[in-house]
């Protein structure tokens, strides 16, 4: 699954960032959920400029 999150943080600043679950499923159930995010973008956008 795709998704687009979008947030207003603490300090007024909004957030979003591109978001992949893969979901495994086992007897017709879910049985594990992996979550691909681009988190050196979350840094960015939740603490400015990423540190080097």
């Amino acid at each position: 699954m795709e998704a687009t999150i979008t947030a207003t943080l603490a300090h007024e600043n909004h957030y979003t960032n591109d978001y992949c679950f893969v979901f495994e499923l086992r007897n017709e159930l879910i049985h594990r959920v992996r979550e691909y995010v681009d988190t050196a973008r979350g840094h960015r956008m939740i603490f400015g400029k990423a540190p080097r």
